[in-house]
């Protein structure tokens, strides 16, 4: 057992100054990248310190510059050695404006969730402020092929992945209008895909619509999809416009995830958001 004088001896100062730069990028979760005032400002270390961090840090393809050289951002590699905590805080930060306006435009609980071990995790909520609402917490996990935020993350993947999570995940039936047939189900998600919006039409939960649309990384890999959900009663007269207003959002998500001007684009096919 070590002592507080041999974890004193053990601890690597510069760690600590190096983890602060980052936690600073992370913390922002910006596409536009951060200016070197940003990332400096509050770090308890000399500036010429800082500079040197970022420096190294670019040298070794963690963080990258600007074409004018006056923003740093992290890289993909950076996000692929991090994993996916890092990529979805980063896709959360982005999404939460387009939540919280579509919440004041519906008074309806606005989801945004990706796939996880065959099932739809939810990544963030923001609910409704109705007493009659419906709404996840962040972490619950609900089926694929009974909900639009899985149906809608579905209709995008390869065929092949599609039909391997069905394979995996039988088609339970949750309600009396749940799709539990696979041919059929498939040519649903073909429907999706045309439409690039999905519904729940009381498939998950009786008495409950959900309308979603799938979001995209920069290589137009789809990683999440974004929802509105409620009661029924209130989602269905205003289901036109909510289809709009979903599949606008989840497209702004989508390009507000690509690379900012002046900076460069991730290698094709393989950038993670």
């Amino acid at each position: 057992m070590c002592t507080s004088k041999q974890a004193d001896k053990s601890y690597i100062a510069v760690m600590g100054k190096i983890f602060g730069v980052l936690e600073r990028f992370v913390e922002q979760g910006t596409t536009r990248g951060l200016a070197f005032s940003e990332v400096a400002k509050g770090l308890p270390f000399s500036r010429t310190t800082i500079h040197r961090i970022l420096y190294s840090l670019g040298k070794l393809g963690y963080t990258e510059k600007s074409a004018t050289g006056s923003c740093y951002r992290l890289t993909r590699k950076f996000h692929d050695l991090a994993g996916q905590g890092v990529a979805f805080r980063h896709l959360q930060a982005i999404s939460k404006p387009l939540m919280q306006n579509l919440l004041i435009r519906y008074a309806e609980t606005v989801n945004l969730g990706s796939l996880d071990g065959g099932q739809v995790a939810y990544l963030d909520v923001v609910q409704s402020p109705s007493a009659l609402r419906i709404a996840a917490l962040p972490g619950d996990r609900n089926p694929v092929h009974s909900t639009a935020l899985g149906k809608a993350i579905l209709a995008f993947l390869p065929e092949s992945t599609t039909k391997a999570i069905l394979g995996e995940n039988p088609l339970l039936r949750k309600t009396p209008k749940t799709i539990t047939q696979r041919t059929y189900f498939l040519h649903h998600l073909s429907a999706v895909r045309d439409q690039r919006v999905a519904l729940d039409m009381e498939e998950n939960l009786t008495g409950v619509t959900c309308v979603a649309a799938p979001i995209f990384d920069p290589s137009g890999r789809v990683i999440a999809a974004f929802s509105i959900s409620g009661p029924a009663s209130r989602m269905n007269p205003r289901l036109s416009a909510i289809k709009v207003d979903v599949r606008a959002a989840a497209s702004t998500i989508s390009k507000l995830l690509a690379p900012p001007s002046g900076f460069p684009a991730s290698p094709s096919g393989t950038a993670h958001t």
